[in-house]
């Protein structure tokens, strides 16, 4: 059954991402809710079991209702609320199972118990493109660092939107385990030099002979130039163009604006301790999240 609610906006995720120049001020990040106690989670519980049902609703319009009644039970942070979207995200309608899957990245006070249970939504879904990249959303959302192999994997997808995805999720979640991926990977797509076109850098060499790239490079530079007109303003992606997205993601990585591999290559040669330094902080930041969902099991 097609979906009707959620693939248009998970799909959205792969044109959008920030420009490098004039990034749009992010809002301030909201305060993670406290765990909850029994008491809170059986009520949450209760009124979600009462409002999916869906009462006098049919078609869309009890569609819509579930989905919202899922967002609303995901913002109880417990455990035993994760099992529950869990066993919706098995459910035979794609539009609830995605639903769920997507509402689980609201469970950040338990993000190791969380993402363990996304990877495994996953892993049961795996051929599905929009249900995998409603799980990187999720996975970004939580600031989940367990995903580490899942990602890689994903990285190499034969379809581009969840490819392009894997790295927006990267990005999202600064994780700077992934630098020497992403320097092997412009390695790989060719990505070493970069090119400019009417005062706009832009980043494209593809290693193609004629003027594929040149002309590729002028229509990067266009939607740039949009995107520095608005203001910072988040523009559209080519679902072809992966170079200029995976440049991107290493600018947020590193905070470094590098044209190609081969600058990049040599940043993180000179730059190799600090960069350690990193990958050690977000190893211990893993290991704690795979703590935490040790002791959240404890809980159910």
């Amino acid at each position: 059954m097609p979906r009707t609610l959620f693939a248009l906006l998970t799909l959205m995720l792969v044109f959008v991402y920030p420009a490098f120049a004039e990034e749009p001020q992010e809002p301030a990040e909201a305060a993670i809710p406290e765990l909850a106690t029994d008491e809170e989670v059986d009520a949450a519980l209760e009124i979600f079991k009462e409002a999916y049902k869906a009462r006098g609703t049919k078609g869309d319009e009890k569609l819509a209702t579930q989905d919202m009644a899922i967002r609303e039970l995901a913002k109880t942070q417990h455990p035993k609320i994760v099992d529950e979207l869990t066993k919706l995200s098995k459910n035979r309608s794609v539009d609830i199972s995605t639903s769920a899957v997507l509402q689980m990245g609201q469970q950040r006070r338990i993000p190791g118990y969380a993402g363990e249970a996304i990877l495994a939504a996953m892993k049961r879904q795996s051929k599905d493109p929009t249900y995998l990249m409603a799980g990187l959303a999720a996975i970004g959302e939580l600031g989940y660092l367990g995903a580490k192999d899942t990602l890689i994997e994903l990285m190499g997808h034969h379809d581009y939107a969840v490819k392009k995805n894997a790295l927006v999720t990267i990005a999202e979640l600064k994780d700077h385990r992934f630098i020497e991926e992403i320097v092997r990977l412009m390695k790989a797509l060719k990505l070493e030099k970069g090119a400019s076109w009417d005062g706009v850098e832009v980043n494209y060499d593809t290693g193609t002979a004629g003027d594929h790239d040149q002309k590729m490079a002028e229509k990067i530079g266009k939607e740039k130039q949009a995107a520095n007109a608005s203001k910072g303003k988040r523009a559209a992606r080519s679902q072809r163009d992966i170079g200029p997205l995976v440049l991107e993601v290493m600018f947020d990585l590193t905070g470094e604006k590098f044209s190609g591999g081969i600058e990049a290559r040599e940043w993180l040669e000179k730059n190799k301790a600090d960069v350690d330094v990193l990958v050690d902080t977000c190893e211990k930041v893993a290991a704690a999240q795979v703590a935490e969902a040790k002791e959240s099991k404890k809980l159910r």
